[in-house]
């Protein structure tokens, strides 16, 4: 199978949940932070892991700018196909971290939402959404007295670990379906 770990990171905080996903796959995975020149045809991969700080309920400005060029490339090249039809073996994790000062993660839900729907429209199967709580950098009181308590330091190891069992057990899944023929 062929990986890849696309992610939007502002603070750090993203990053280190894209980086435990790499660690634990190895080297077989390639990792790419998003900027303005940013162009992958997703179909070159089996399985895609999209991540991004959330921002106001979305994604970065940054991410969604990049899944808007794509779209477009992919509708020019008549790769988005009306009603979106699966395209078998092509898999997708969602993951976002969040601080959720106001709602928790309530907050985080809508932007994992926009990413799952993109990977839908170019017919790709979403195995699963990941979201990890993160520190509210330069806000000590959005990082200590928001609905989630004290988040200073998060991701901590322990959530770390929880991104490393998923993966750990997306890859075995994946194992599991490919060996039965899925």
């Amino acid at each position: 199978m062929k990986y890849l770990i696309l992610y939007s990171s502002l603070s750090g905080n993203t990053e280190k949940v894209a980086m435990r996903i790499r660690d634990t796959i190895g080297n077989d995975i390639e990792m790419i932070k998003i900027d303005s020149e940013t162009n992958i045809d997703f179909y070159q991969y089996d399985l895609v892991f999209l991540g991004s700080p959330v921002i106001q309920w979305h994604p970065t400005k940054t991410l969604m700018d990049f899944v808007s060029r794509t779209l477009v490339r992919y509708h020019k090249s008549g790769d988005l196909i009306p009603c979106s039809p699966v395209r078998l073996g092509k898999y997708a994790i969602c993951f976002c971290t969040y601080a959720g000062p106001h709602t928790g993660v309530s907050e985080a839900v809508p932007a994992i939402k926009w990413m799952r729907t993109f990977f839908e429209h170019i017919g790709f199967t979403v195995l699963d959404e990941w979201y990890t709580v993160g520190e509210y950098k330069n806000n000590e009181e959005n990082s200590t007295r928001g609905r989630l308590g004290n988040i200073k330091g998060r991701p901590n190891e322990d959530d770390l670990l929880e991104i490393e069992n998923k993966t750990k057990g997306v890859l075995k899944t994946l194992k599991l379906c490919k060996n039965y023929n899925l």
